[in-house]
């Protein structure tokens, strides 16, 4: 893929790595800025407890944040694209389809094998939302199921047709994409968001990353996980939850053990850069 000038690169995995890095820093020093909490998560977390960064086939960065922080983030979105070089979207702002918040790397392009959305054009980072959820396990399981639902329809919308790892999957997509289609992503989104701010942070136990689409193994006790520690991810200082052994643990089990080789996978995508742009 090249632009009209013809000054775009493929980037190798390494690359991407380091572009989604320098997106992280744009990310860490608006939080600082403004003490904006934010805590390593999913794959992150576990590439920087068993790796010290990277998991070493990983191609992006996760963090979670309280939903007190996310919105305060976004009311950021103008001093994160002033220089042009980045942009902060989310489906709050109008210009993400997801759940959730990305800052983008606009010197890049992307392009993902299965799936396709307009909103989803250059290199991210992703940045979860974590809400209140109750004591009761049943109501957990519950919230969910509606989001994790309304999520999958989101991703039906969004998939290639013609494309898929299966030939089953190749051949049901378009019709399952066509029943889709007529649900208004705007009216998804909002539904989403709803539920995942049914229980405020702060009057519950325990939070999650609803909108993250993990499950409800993802639930965590609040208190212990809010307490801060740091952690070495890629030569930078940064910030880890708590109860971070208890959370990699409900993802991932035994996570200090590497998976089989065939489940060492990235996001299926491939990824460009501005030549004079593009970090060695």
């Amino acid at each position: 893929m090249t632009d009209n000038n013809g000054k775009m690169k493929k980037l190798n995995l390494q690359e991407v790595q380091q572009r989604e890095l320098a997106l992280f820093k744009v990310f860490t020093q608006i939080c600082e800025k403004y003490g904006i909490r934010y805590y390593l998560a999913g794959g992150t977390l576990l590439g920087a407890v068993r790796h010290k960064g990277f998991i070493p086939w990983d191609d992006d960065i996760d963090v979670n944040m309280p939903r007190e922080d996310y919105d305060k983030l976004l009311s950021h979105a103008d001093e994160i694209g002033a220089s042009g070089d980045y942009k902060l979207a989310a489906c709050e702002l109008g210009n993400l389809n997801y759940p959730f918040a990305k800052i983008y790397d606009l010197h890049t392009s992307i392009r993902k094998l299965y799936d396709h959305d307009e909103t989803e054009k250059n290199l991210w980072i992703d940045i979860f939302p974590m809400d209140g959820l109750p004591d009761d396990e049943k109501e957990v399981r519950k919230i969910f199921k509606k989001t994790l639902t309304a999520r999958h329809i989101l991703r039906v919308k969004q998939a290639r047709t013609g494309e898929g790892k299966t030939a089953l999957r190749r051949t049901l997509k378009p019709l399952v994409k066509a029943l889709c289609m007529p649900l208004p992503d705007k009216k998804i989104l909002d539904y989403i968001n709803r539920t995942c701010r049914t229980y405020k942070v702060d009057e519950c136990g325990y939070m999650g990353g609803i909108a993250n689409g993990y499950g409800p193994q993802e639930r965590v006790p609040r208190k212990l996980y809010l307490q801060s520690v740091p952690m070495q991810f890629e030569g930078m200082e940064v910030s880890a939850p708590g109860c971070w052994e208890y959370y990699l643990k409900n993802l991932y089990g035994d996570y200090m053990q590497l998976p089989p080789e065939e489940k060492r996978v990235t996001h299926d995508m491939d990824v460009w850069a501005e030549t004079d742009e593009t970090q060695d």
